[in-house]
């Protein structure tokens, strides 16, 4: 099952360019990974040191395996010494039935 990743970041103000650089270095790799299907890099409208990568993933495997890849996390230690505080990643399941407390009307 699909899945796509959402990852917050928000680096230090004067980093915005080094941050720039290292998230789009990551990017690149990630499209060379078996499993990615696609991604976008949001930039809050608020707050511009802010900043979402969405993926989407054939499935959490897939996911998982680039996570654990070493290139992924030596670029993420540059990216780690940027940030103003530490990156929140959550995974959410493409088309997974939704709970039943949720009203879906």
């Amino acid at each position: 099952m699909p899945c796509k990743v959402l990852i917050t970041r928000k680096f230090r103000e004067s980093r915005q360019n080094l941050a720039h650089q290292a998230v789009m270095e990551l990017r690149s790799l990630a499209t060379l990974q078996h499993g990615y299907m696609s991604g976008e890099t949001l930039v809050s409208a608020d707050d511009p040191n802010k900043i979402v990568v969405v993926s989407t993933w054939v499935s959490r495997k897939r996911w998982e395996e680039w996570q654990a890849n070493p290139k992924r996390k030596e670029v993420s230690k540059k990216i780690d010494e940027l940030l103003e505080v530490p990156e929140q990643v959550e995974c959410f399941l493409v088309g997974e039935k939704a709970p039943a407390w949720v009203d879906m009307a």
